[in-house]
Parts: C-alpha cells; structure tokens; sequence
C-alpha cells in the first residue's frame, strides 16, 4: 500500500514580515485594506545589492521595514505599475535610502526611464523589464533571470494573463512567478 503525501501549504502572509521565497528573492506584503484580503507584495532581490519592486503606499511603517531589511543595500527601485498602491512610497524610499528610482516616463522624482527590456545588472542578478502591452500606461513585470522568475505586480492573477505576456516571456523559461498579491506560484506553467 502507498502512501500518498499531501502537498504541504504554503506558509501564511503576515503583513510586515520579510518571508525568504528563493535565494534572492524576499516578499514583505502590506497590510491589507480589509482583513480578508492580502495586501500588496514588495519583493526585495538581492543581497549584497537590492532592487526593491513595487514600494507600496506611502506607509511609514511598510517603509521602516523595507529598510531595516535592505538598508544601504538598497540601489534601486521599480514599479510594475504607476498607481498609488504600489508607487505611493516610491519617492519616500528613494529619500530614504538614496536608491535609484527607476520608473515609466513622466513619473515624478524617477531617476530613469523604465521602458520594455530595460536591464538591472547587479553583482548577484540581472532584472528585464517586460512591458505590459507597450509599456505606455507604465505597467510592467520584470524577469529576474538568475532563477527565471517572472515578478509579475498584480498583472498575472489566478485566469487572468495578459495575452501577449507568455510569448514576450518565452524565451526566458520562467519557472516560477512573484505575484503583486497572495503566495509565490513555485510552477509557472499552471499560469502561463
């Protein structure tokens, strides 16, 4: 007789507390607006140097921890979209740490212009941008390619992938993916 394992869940999302997903990636979720609903992901990637993608709100305590988990290793910072929620804290951050502030154009106070295929090359990593459609609307996901993981925002959500997003991400063979919300997707061909 075999005995068959029960896959093991995921551990909770408690907002505020930096949870190790791989070894360069880090997820810290804001609180939620409403209890029953998961809050917006910050991921951090990296460890000597940090690229922090999506800030959130300008929310004093979500930034404290942001940087009492990077630091002065904090280099830079990306949006995967412009709003509010996930760019809010965007310019505090930067003031904070003096990162790079790396943002669609016309974005206030971005240091450079974040466009479809643009390369963070830091000593562990490389980040790409994806554009979202054109990238005009400033939404976008980027690939980390070191462990070909799609850090996606809220852009890939459970039935809902944009249609073009799985042919501009082909050739990266992306294995697993960082939503903008909820847990880390360990195999990213049940969505793409």
């Amino acid at each position: 007789m075999s005995v068959t394992e029960e896959p093991v869940p995921p551990p909770p999302i408690i907002p505020g507390v930096a949870r190790a997903l791989s070894p360069l990636v880090r997820r810290i979720t804001c609180e939620g607006a409403k209890s029953d609903e998961p809050g917006l992901n910050t991921y951090l990637i990296g460890i000597d140097e940090i690229v922090i993608v999506d800030p959130g709100p300008a929310d004093a305590d979500h930034l404290d921890v942001l940087c009492g988990c990077g630091g002065d290793r904090i280099r830079w910072i990306v949006l995967t979209d412009t709003d509010e929620a996930y760019a809010g804290g965007a310019q505090k951050l930067k003031e904070r740490t003096g990162a790079e502030l790396v943002a669609p154009a016309g974005f206030d106070g971005a240091d450079d212009v974040l466009g479809d295929g643009y390369k963070i090359d830091a000593t562990e990593f490389r980040i790409t941008a994806v554009a979202i459609d054109d990238g005009a609307d400033g939404r976008f996901s980027f690939v980390l390619e070191q462990e070909r993981t799609l850090i996606s925002g809220d852009h890939v959500a459970e039935g809902n992938v944009p249609p073009e997003l799985p042919k501009k991400v082909k050739s990266y063979r992306i294995k697993s993916i960082a939503p903008g919300r909820g847990q880390y997707i360990d195999n990213a061909s049940v969505v793409l």
